[in-house]
């Protein structure tokens, strides 16, 4: 139900590719005004990612994913009622606000009621809804460019966001969320309806045993200074009351500090450099890009939709093998493989190969990316950070993943017009490739091991020295 919640971020940023044609025909809108009718929810969800990690710490994940539904509901409904550029920009940045919230506590709340085996599988389910929503926006847009029907295609994503809204009310809170604030009971019920075992905690095999649950358990902390992990006393009052001094989550320095300098940079490179190799960019124009090397407008809506489905079969492996293969090799391997397929897309350009040979490389270029970075960095920032600081440091990695995207969004056009669109590639391939000679050294694996509050876990400890 919650993954949900990607098929809102896949349909709302894919959209608009098929739309934008149309809408600039409407409204003879120039590459600087294209840029900024694709990049406006992202420059929104850029802006509403820190603060609500700090809600979502504050009142729980639900609240945050269902009040964020409806925000998008309104957003596209609003851009497809949009009488001009400007209204349709501002429901476009709403449609942003949404997506802030929504990319961040989705796959915190998987992350937190999955099994550590099964982790990787089950945050990744949130990339496939991803995908599912991108190459539905591709289907949709095929079916309706004929009529030149663009408002249909923006008011459509208003039914998942509903169906979302609906289903917050359906599921149970996190339990590692309700134990963290003091919930000792409650985390105990919303574990045992869940399955799974409230990691630091007993596991709650009767309702009867809710009371012991709440105070035998343990909380793993990490110090502020010199990444020392000690237990402590949960503390939690038997009749599953809050804590004193636990209603509100640290100040952001001091969730930096209690994670530890070289994890917190490590989570904002990683969200950087996911849309700096310009795989969203190339999700985002894959009909302008296809159409500029040579395919006419409906056979680049083909061609996405060729795309979106290698996007979502790339996935699926990623679904069944991330837990068995694991974040770095996946990571770094997709990696290679996107900066040799970028060079291949400027060496079709440069030879005048374009066209179907375009299209297929785009297409091994977004699977690639949909295996490695784009699924591997929900995953990774949800297990790199203590529990407590969680939310708000997963939060600020959005924040700067966005903001990278929402430059690179605004700046393709423009930069295909300067250096052409081989060019631009070859700039992606040489980012590529050195961001993945990087994190081979840099990038430590967190397969498998549990959420627990230690910013250093224990397999990263000798990459980490």
């Amino acid at each position: 139900m919650a993954s949900i919640g990607g098929l809102l971020f896949g349909y709302g940023t894919g959209v608009i590719a098929g739309a934008l044609p149309l809408v600039s025909a409407d409204y003879g809108l120039s590459a600087w005004a294209q840029g900024a009718a694709v990049s406006a929810a992202l420059l929104g969800a850029a802006l509403t990612a820190p603060s609500s990690g700090r809600f979502a710490d504050r009142f729980g994940r639900l609240p945050v994913i269902g009040a964020a539904a409806a925000v998008y509901a309104v957003g596209t409904l609003a851009s497809a009622a949009a009488t001009g550029p400007g209204l349709l920009l501002a429901g476009r940045f709403l449609v942003g606000l949404s997506l802030g919230a929504t990319s961040f506590a989705v796959p915190l709340y998987i992350s937190e009621i999955a099994p550590p085996a099964r982790r990787g599988a089950l945050v990744t389910l949130n990339q496939l809804m991803i995908t599912i929503g991108l190459l539905l926006s591709y289907v949709v847009a095929y079916a309706l460019e004929p009529s030149g029907a663009w408002r249909a295609m923006l008011a459509v994503g208003s039914v998942p966001a509903l169906l979302l809204l609906a289903g917050m009310f359906l599921v149970p809170e996190s339990p590692d969320w309700l134990h963290s604030r003091g919930h000792g009971p409650r985390a105990a019920l919303a574990a045992a309806r869940l399955g799974i075992e409230l990691e630091g905690t007993p596991p709650p095999v009767h309702p009867e045993a809710r009371g012991a649950a709440a105070q035998g358990g343990t909380v793993r902390e990490t110090a502020a200074q010199g990444g020392a992990v000690r237990d402590r006393a949960a503390g939690v009052p038997g009749d599953g009351r809050p804590a004193q001094g636990r209603t509100r989550g640290p100040g952001l320095r001091a969730a930096c500090a209690r994670a530890g300098r070289r994890w917190v940079a490590l989570g904002l490179a990683i969200a950087i450099l996911v849309h700096l190799t310009g795989l969203n960019t190339a999700i985002y124009y894959a009909p302008t890009i296809l159409a500029s090397s040579g395919l006419t407008s409906a056979g680049g809506i083909i061609g996405s939709l060729l795309v979106g489905a290698c996007n979502v079969a790339a996935t699926i492996v990623t679904v069944l093998f991330l837990d068995r293969w694991g974040r770095r090799p996946l990571m770094i391997g997709g990696l290679v493989v996107m900066a040799l397929t970028a060079l291949g897309i400027t060496l079709a350009g440069l030879l005048g190969h374009e066209g179907s040979v375009t299209a297929l490389l785009l297409c091994v270029f977004i699977t690639a990316g949909a295996v490695g970075p784009a699924a591997v960095f929900w995953v990774y920032i949800s297990e790199i950070y203590p529990s407590e600081v969680r939310g708000a440091l997963m939060s600020l990695a959005t924040a700067a993943h966005w903001a990278a995207d929402f430059v690179v969004a605004t700046t393709f056009l423009p930069l295909v017009q300067q250096l052409s669109l081989a060019g631009t590639f070859a700039l992606y391939a040489a980012i590529t490739g050195a961001s993945a000679l990087a994190l081979a050294r840099w990038m430590p694996e967190t397969r498998g091991k549990p959420l627990v509050a230690t910013a250093r876990p224990a397999a990263a400890a000798s990459y980490a020295d």
